[in-house]
């Protein structure tokens, strides 16, 4: 999708971080924009910040709602127009480790970081296969690719989405449906207010000191500008980029891990008689075409 102008674009977690870093660039970009947020602090901070700068139409949004989600599609849909460009960006930063994280605290996570992305995929694909038009950007984690101890059920829920995303580019590819998962490094975000969206059905937490602590100051208080995120996000959509990372600095950390990846598999050749008798493939051509164009770009 090279040209974003007059297109509709929708948002969840939209107004504050990241969320909001990918709106406003997207409006930059000419597009309008849906901003849906669960938070309606945020959401007033937003209409604040972004009066005059484009043109949005904000909802209040839980995504687990699966009902919610529909309704605020053909809201925005009705005001903005048909939705061109979904961002599943709205999470949870729950960031205790499997030690002390209580089933609450796995469930809470998945509804959000996993369950929240489906409903987007499913609320608006089928709109965007009937128009043959569409890109979907999928909000994972430099954790997801470069995973350390501790945030298990958030990291778990962050890797699901690369899966998501790798499964739906491959599939999606000849409908002319774009896919994009991001994955951030440090980000000034507001993260850390975690136990501020805690619901009560998921107040039995072994997490709660953590929890108080992250809430003392922001996370990641000096990481990347929101807006510059956004703005990488656009030039992925534009080149229908698969992997996004945002911090170069963290490319020789993944490297070795997928190095470490490969250790995994037996030390005799390749069969590829053996491999064919399987019965499923073996390659994705679209891996071996995505290096291809990389590095003829590097020519």
């Amino acid at each position: 999708m090279k040209d974003l102008s007059g297109k509709t674009a929708f948002v969840t977690g939209g107004a504050s971080g990241i969320g909001l870093g990918m709106a406003r660039a997207l409006a930059e970009a000419g597009a309008k924009v849906a901003i849906a947020d669960v938070r309606e602090d945020h959401i007033a901070n937003a209409i604040r910040q972004l009066s005059g700068d484009g043109e949005f139409h904000f909802i209040r949004l839980d995504v687990t709602d699966r009902q919610g989600f529909a309704a605020a599609a053909d809201e925005a849909e009705a005001r903005l127009g048909p939705v061109s460009i979904l961002c599943n960006n709205a999470g949870v930063g729950v960031l205790g480790g499997a030690k002390t994280s209580r089933f609450a605290d796995w469930d809470w996570t998945l509804s959000v970081n996993i369950g929240g992305v489906v409903n987007g995929i499913q609320t608006f694909l089928p709109r965007m296969l009937a128009r043959e038009e569409g890109h979907i950007v999928n909000t994972s984690s430099i954790g997801a690719m470069l995973p350390m101890g501790g945030g298990a059920a958030y990291i778990t829920s962050k890797a699901a989405i690369v899966g998501l995303s790798e499964a739906l580019y491959s599939e999606l590819y000849e409908d002319g449906i774009g896919v994009t998962v991001l994955m951030p490094g440090p980000t000034a975000t507001n993260i850390h207010e975690v136990a501020k969206l805690r619901p009560a059905q998921y107040s039995d937490t072994g997490l709660k000191e953590i929890e108080d602590r992250l809430a003392q100051a922001p996370l990641f208080a000096g990481g990347l500008a929101p807006l510059e995120s956004g703005r990488l996000v656009v030039q992925a959509i534009r080149a229908n980029q698969l992997y996004l990372f945002t911090h170069g600095e963290f490319r020789a950390g993944v490297e070795q891990r997928l190095a470490a990846i490969m250790t995994g598999f037996p030390l005799r050749a390749e069969d590829l008689e053996t491999a064919e008798s399987h019965g499923v493939p073996t390659h994705n051509p679209l891996f071996a075409d995505m290096v291809a164009a990389h590095k003829a770009r590097k020519q």
